[in-house]
C-alpha cells in the first residue's frame, strides 16, 4: 500500500496552509489543467512537464467552457483546476463557496479536495506564485512516489488548503 506524503516542505513558509484527513485526490491520466484565461496557459506547460517527467504521459491543459463557469467567477479570478472532464462540469458549485474570499494582489489560494487541485488568484503575480507551489509540492508528491517504488498504485495528493503572498500581509 502506497503511503501518502502529508505534508510538504517549502523554503518560505505559506502565510496559512491546513491539511486534512479526507479521502486524497488520485493523480490520473484522466485528470486535466483546465484554466479561465488563455493569457496564462503557458506556464500551466511546466506543470505537464514535470507530471510528463515521473509518468512519460503529460496531462492536457484545456480552457473551462464558458457554460461551467459564471461570467463574475471569471471576471473575479484566475482559476487552475486540475480535474476530470466530469468534475469541470460542477466549476460554478466548486467555486461559489470560495467566491466572497478576500485575495489580495500578489496572493493565492489552493486547494486540494478528492475530486479536483484548485487554484485561485487575482493577479498573473499570485497565479504564477501559486503554480510555482503547485509545482512544488507535485515534485515532492512524485518523488516520494517514486522512492517507495508502489506503481500498482495511484499518485495520491492528501487534501489540503493553502493560501500564499509574494509579500507578507
Amino acid at each position: 500500500m502506497f503511503d501518502i506524503l502529508k505534508e510538504f516542505k517549502f523554503e518560505k513558509v505559506p502565510r496559512k496552509i491546513a491539511y486534512f484527513d479526507k479521502e486524497p485526490l488520485n493523480l490520473s491520466n484522466e485528470l486535466t489543467f483546465f484554466h479561465n484565461k488563455n493569457k496564462f496557459r503557458k506556464y500551466l506547460t511546466q506543470l505537464q512537464y514535470l507530471i510528463k517527467s515521473y509518468t512519460n504521459t503529460p496531462l492536457q491543459a484545456a480552457g473551462i467552457r464558458d457554460s461551467y463557469l459564471k461570467e463574475e467567477f471569471s471576471e473575479k479570478f484566475l482559476i487552475v483546476l486540475l480535474s476530470t472532464s466530469e468534475t469541470i462540469k460542477k466549476t460554478n458549485e466548486i467555486i461559489e463557496p470560495r467566491s466572497d474570499m478576500e485575495l489580495n494582489n500578489g496572493c493565492f489560494y489552493l486547494e486540494v479536495d478528492t475530486n479536483f487541485m484548485l487554484l485561485l488568484s487575482r493577479d498573473m503575480e499570485g497565479l504564477i506564485l501559486g503554480v510555482n507551489t503547485m509545482e512544488i509540492i507535485l515534485k515532492q508528491i512524485m518523488e516520494d512516489y517514486m522512492n517507495q517504488k508502489q506503481f500498482d498504485d495511484y499518485i495520491k495528493i492528501c487534501t489540503f488548503e493553502l493560501i500564499d503572498c509574494i509579500k507578507s500581509v
